[in-house]
């Protein structure tokens, strides 16, 4: 296993904890009633969760097998995707909520690597 897939199954493994602070950190907002949420904001936060969730157990999964990473791509587009509507409608309220900028940089990290081992493998 290189450097490169031993750094894609911690970020596999980050995305994972960074998916269950952020439902963790949106809960304690929305009952502690500090933050009101629009129905495409909680939809957001949703797709967010859910996403990076599964982003990173198909990570733990696929980072032993770098031929396989090219199975990430539509998962990992997906969370970007999610998570970047997420930081955007939390800036665009004017709330600054650390825990959506965290999930974000981290799938922002681990599409990155998902890069660096599809090549590292010669799959291009």
């Amino acid at each position: 296993m290189s450097i490169k897939q031993k750094a894609l199954k911690v970020l596999s493994f980050l995305a994972i904890v960074g998916a269950v602070d952020l439902s963790i950190t949106v809960r304690v907002l929305f009952t502690s009633a500090e933050i009101t949420f629009e129905p495409l904001h909680l939809l957001s936060i949703v797709l967010s969760v859910a996403f990076s969730l599964a982003m990173g157990i198909m990570g733990v999964i696929v980072s032993n097998k770098p031929a396989k990473v090219s199975k990430l791509f539509i998962i990992t587009l997906l969370a970007l995707w999610a998570n970047f509507c997420d930081v955007f409608l939390f800036v665009l309220n004017g709330d600054l909520v650390p825990s959506p900028i965290i999930n974000f940089v981290i799938v922002i990290a681990f599409a990155y690597m998902a890069h660096q081992v599809k090549r590292e493998s010669g799959n291009h």
